[in-house]
C-alpha cells in the first residue's frame, strides 16, 4: 500500500492520499484543508458573500480558525469596499425586510434602474417598533438593531462608533425622563461589541444636556457626532465623541444646522441642506453644504451646488426629497417623501458634473410600507459573524 503525504510548511494545509480515498487533514490531524497557503485560501474565500463565509466557518475547525483570522476579516472589507451597495430595510407592522442592491457608481442617463436582492427579515413584538427601536449603519460595513439599555429611565436612544485604532465597535446609550417640560440625559452608558460578553458601564458627559440626540449621529475617523442642546445655557451643540478615548468635547453651532442630514464628506462631517430646509422640491434651486474644516478650531465652510437647468421639468416633478446622505464619490443622494402609488427610486446628484440622474430599485415597492431606512456605501463584513 503506498501512501503519498505532503508535510505541514508554515502556513500550509496538507493533503493526503491513499490509493483511492482521498482524506483532508489539518494541523491538529482533524477537519477539512486544502494544500494550498493559507493567504490563497483567504484570497478565495474573500470573493464569496457573508452567508457563505458564516456556512464555512461551520465545515471544520481548520476552516473556522482560517475565516476568524484578523487579516482575513481586514482583507474580506477592503474587497467589498470596492463593490459598496445600496442597504435598504422596509418596515411593515412588526416585521423588518432587508435588501441590497448595487449602488450606481457615477451614474449617467443610462443608469435608470437597479435590482434589490431580498437577504432576510426581522420579527418584533409591534411595542418594540416604537421610540425604543432604532437602526443604525456604520462606516466598516456594520448594521445593527440597537441593544435595550439597562436602566430605570423612561427613555433611551443609543448611537454607535467604531475606533479605527483598535478596531471596536462601541454603543453609546443616553437616557433620561420627563422630570419637567425637557427632558434631561441622566445617564450615559457605554458597551463594546465583540468581546463575547455584553457588560454596560457609565460614563460622564459632563454637560447638562437633552437627553436625545437631535435625529442620527454619524462616526467619522473613530468620533461619533450628533446634535444636543444645553439646558443650563440654551446653547446648540455639536456633540462630538471620541469612540477610543470615550471622552466628550463640544463646538456651538446655528439652529438651522439641526434640519440638515449628516454627511461623510471625504472624511469630515458635513451637513446638507437646501437654503435652511431639509428638503428639496421643484422650487429648489441649489443645495448647501456644511463642512467642519478643523474640529479644534471650529472652523466651517459653505458650498453651494446649483441645481441643472431641467431641475423641476425632467427629476422632481411635484415630489418632495429629503436628503439620504452623500456616496464616496461624492454624489448627494435624495429620496421621495412619500410615494403614493409609485415605483420606489433614488435621485443622484453629482456635484462635480452637475448631473442628476433618476435612479429607481426594482424589487420593492417602498410606497407599500410605512418606513424605509436607506444606507449608502455599505460594504459587506465578516468581523461579527
Amino acid at each position: 500500500m503506498k501512501t503519498r503525504r505532503r508535510n505541514l510548511s508554515g502556513d500550509r494545509l496538507t493533503t493526503t492520499t491513499r490509493r483511492n480515498t482521498r482524506s483532508k487533514t489539518s494541523e491538529n490531524g482533524r477537519g477539512n484543508s486544502l494544500p494550498f497557503p493559507i493567504d490563497l485560501i483567504m484570497e478565495i474565500f474573500s470573493r464569496l458573500p457573508v452567508k457563505s463565509i458564516a456556512i464555512c466557518r461551520c465545515v471544520s475547525k481548520t476552516w473556522a480558525s482560517v475565516l476568524r483570522r484578523q487579516d482575513f476579516t481586514e482583507l474580506f472589507l477592503s474587497r467589498s469596499r470596492t463593490l459598496p451597495k445600496l442597504l435598504l430595510a422596509y418596515q411593515k407592522d412588526g416585521d423588518l425586510f432587508f435588501y441590497s442592491a448595487p449602488q450606481p457608481q457615477n451614474p449617467d442617463e443610462n443608469s435608470s434602474s437597479v435590482v434589490a436582492t431580498y437577504h432576510m427579515k426581522f420579527s418584533f413584538e409591534a411595542d418594540f417598533l416604537g421610540d425604543a427601536f432604532e437602526i443604525s449603519g456604520l462606516d466598516q460595513g456594520l448594521l445593527l438593531p440597537l441593544p435595550r439599555v439597562k436602566t430605570r429611565r423612561v427613555k433611551s436612544m443609543s448611537l454607535f462608533g467604531y475606533d479605527p485604532i483598535d478596531k471596536q465597535v462601541k454603543v453609546l446609550s443616553m437616557s433620561g425622563s420627563y422630570g419637567s417640560s425637557i427632558p434631561v440625559a441622566e445617564e450615559y452608558q457605554i458597551m463594546t461589541l465583540g468581546t463575547g460578553k455584553l457588560s454596560q458601564r457609565m460614563i460622564d458627559c459632563g454637560r447638562i444636556l437633552r437627553y436625545y440626540p437631535h435625529f442620527e449621529g454619524i462616526c467619522i475617523n473613530g468620533v461619533l457626532y450628533y446634535l444636543s442642546v444645553d439646558i443650563s445655557t440654551a446653547s446648540y451643540l455639536l456633540v462630538c465623541f471620541d469612540v477610543r478615548s470615550e471622552k466628550f468635547s463640544f463646538i456651538e453651532v446655528e439652529k438651522f444646522l439641526f434640519d440638515g442630514t449628516m454627511v461623510n464628506y471625504n472624511g469630515k462631517l458635513g451637513f446638507l441642506l437646501s437654503g435652511e430646509s431639509d428638503y428639496v422640491d421643484e422650487s429648489s434651486t441649489s443645495v448647501n453644504l456644511w463642512v467642519l474644516e478643523d474640529t479644534h478650531k471650529q472652523e466651517w465652510s459653505e458650498r453651494t451646488f446649483v441645481l441643472p437647468a431641467l431641475w423641476e421639468e425632467d427629476i422632481v416633478e411635484s415630489a418632495m426629497l429629503g436628503f439620504v446622505g452623500m456616496t464616496g464619490t461624492n454624489e448627494i443622494v435624495m429620496r421621495p417623501l412619500s410615494l403614493p402609488g409609485r415605483p420606489f427610486y433614488l435621485i443622484y446628484f453629482n456635484i462635480e458634473r452637475n448631473t442628476v440622474v433618476r435612479v429607481a430599485i426594482q424589487g420593492m415597492n417602498g410606497s407599500e410600507y410605512d418606513h424605509v431606512h436607506i444606507f449608502l456605501d455599505h460594504v459587506e463584513n465578516v468581523k461579527l459573524l
